[in-house]
């Protein structure tokens, strides 16, 4: 072969590599990255975790995990060549799905994952609001509002600001009555009337369902269930709507801190004063902080890290 040829061959060869996504042959260096990625993925991997229904706390939600798929990492890694670790992860899917449950409430998150969710159910207390936003915009939380559709209906322009701050949103039924005094025909238009003022209001389709005051029986559950939704509940409760001092209210949610947890709260203005205690509190002991719907879809607080060095 001349020397046109063999620079024929060079650019031929060139063109495939970039075409195709082919790297050269693993050199010792390679070799080395891949042993290392081998290792960090052993490492910070977390398998799955099933959703259960528990003797006392119902139904309990799954949690995905992820792998590091090395052969992925190692081409991403040799590819960029910048010197950095590039990590793909691949998420892994519970075996048994939170969908695959018998419908039960939702009184928690698993406790293999050390986060918390912070709730709010919105009946009243409009003037504090604005100050609750605030507080979690300034700190990086998403927290989760269970709206009235009574108050929505009041309150529209609040509405929309609480879905535009990127918050998550559940309905709190209408008019808070009783859950269980109602006839299923009139839990049925609870559920749906609340569902739909809350998305013509917001933009925002709800798949959550809390029941004013916790009260709720199996209909409930069953019915939210045909509609997509799932019946909330929660773990500690601040019982801030009798408006303890401000001190009272971190305490509570502190003081019974587990994983896994769902906080609920109240618009108050105590409320507002000890929110930011809550959060770095809770940041202090570990926590990470999450959404209702998070834990509802199998999805982790955190994520590993995709670039290393």
């Amino acid at each position: 072969m001349g020397r046109h040829g063999l620079r024929m061959f060079a650019c031929l060869a060139a063109c495939w590599v970039v075409c195709t996504g082919a790297v050269p042959q693993a050199s010792a260096k390679d070799r080395d990255i891949e042993v290392e990625l081998q290792s960090l993925g052993e490492k910070w991997a977390r398998p799955a975790v099933n959703a259960r229904v528990d003797r006392v706390w119902q139904a309990i939600p799954g949690l995905s995990g992820w792998r590091l798929d090395v052969a992925d990492s190692v081409r991403e890694t040799r590819l960029q060549q910048d010197g950095h670790l590039h990590m793909v992860w691949r998420t892994v899917a519970p075996r048994v799905r939170l969908a695959d449950l018998p419908a039960k409430p939702i009184y928690r998150g698993p406790r293999e994952e050390k986060s918390a969710c912070l709730m709010f159910n919105v009946s009243w207390g409009e003037e504090y609001i604005p100050a609750i936003l605030q507080t979690l915009a300034a700190e990086g939380v998403k927290a989760t509002f269970f709206l009235d559709g009574a108050w929505v209906e009041k309150h529209p322009q609040l509405s929309s600001q609480i879905a535009r701050a990127g918050m998550d949103i559940g309905s709190h039924g209408s008019g808070h009555p009783d859950f269980r005094k109602l006839s299923n025909r009139q839990l049925t238009a609870q559920i749906a009337g609340s569902r739909e003022r809350i998305e013509q209001t917001t933009g925002v389709r709800v798949d959550l369902v809390a029941p004013p005051a916790g009260s709720y029986d199996q209909r409930l559950v069953k019915l939210a269930r045909q509609y997509g939704c799932y019946t909330i509940l929660w773990t500690v409760d601040t019982i801030d709507w009798r408006r303890p001092p401000a001190s009272a209210i971190a305490e509570r949610a502190l003081a019974h801190a587990e994983p896994g947890m769902l906080v609920l709260m109240h618009p108050t203005k105590p409320t507002v004063e000890a929110l930011p205690h809550i959060i770095i509190g809770l940041r202090e002991q570990g926590y990470s902080l999450k959404t209702v719907n998070q834990v509802v879809h199998e999805q982790p607080a955190t994520a590993p890290p995709d670039l290393l060095r």
